[in-house]
């Protein structure tokens, strides 16, 4: 399992979270972001080109802070980059960088 972080813009401000289970593949993006205690935040989108990733982020069961996300994908040695936009449906929008972890050798 990789693991990585989160940064993302709210009102303004950025804030960091830990992401200590993430999947990326080229068609495939799944992430636990760990943003309080107990609390995680789940993003999950697909790809058809391997760079271009769209889908949604859900907070705990009955949370109103639902969303979509876009993020574009960029590789590098010791990992990869996904930078984009998070939407609350009717409401704020702001910016995320997710940083993904290289996968360990076994």
């Amino acid at each position: 399992m990789r693991s990585g972080w989160s940064l993302y813009k709210y009102e303004g401000q950025w804030f960091k979270h830990e992401c200590p289970e993430a999947i990326l593949s080229e068609n495939k993006l799944a992430i636990d972001i760990a943003v309080e205690e107990g609390e995680t935040v789940t993003v999950t989108a697909v790809s058809t080109d391997g760079v271009r990733y769209k889908g949604d982020y859900r907070y705990r069961e009955g949370s109103y802070s639902n969303g979509e996300v876009s993020l574009e994908r960029f590789k590098g040695p010791t990992g990869d980059v996904l930078v984009g936009e998070w939407r609350e449906a009717g409401g704020p929008r702001g910016d995320w960088i997710i940083k993904v972890n290289a996968a360990e050798a076994e």
